[in-house]
């Protein structure tokens, strides 16, 4: 695990480097601002956990204790699936039309 770590910390920059020469195959701005936004936001990740050896323990933890969740239940990875990428974006997402201007909610 610990030598998987850097080999998915480059191939996530290998990925938005490639989004980000798409993007300039665009013709208006808005592809690059998002490809740069990516690409940044991934930089600044890698910045703030691989350098400081005691900050790397915080993501090898986490992804041990997902293993052993699987481990105990073989529907945990679904379940996280459908949790994380599903419901979490939801609720944010209604909270996040709750502060437009204007608006009641999706009343």
């Amino acid at each position: 695990l610990e030598q998987m770590l850097p080999l998915t910390l480059g191939a996530n920059i290998g990925t938005t480097v490639t989004g980000l020469l798409a993007s300039l195959v665009s013709t208006g701005t808005n592809a690059l601002q998002v490809a740069l936004c990516h690409l940044f936001f991934n930089i600044t990740g890698i910045i703030i956990w691989y350098p400081i050896p005691f900050m790397r323990k915080f993501p090898l933890n986490a992804a041990r204790q997902l293993g052993k969740a699987t481990r105990i239940w073989r529907g945990f990875p679904i379940l996280y699936i459908i949790v994380v990428f599903g419901i979490v974006p939801l609720i944010f997402l209604g909270l996040s039309s709750l502060f437009t201007q204007d608006s009641k909610g999706f009343t």
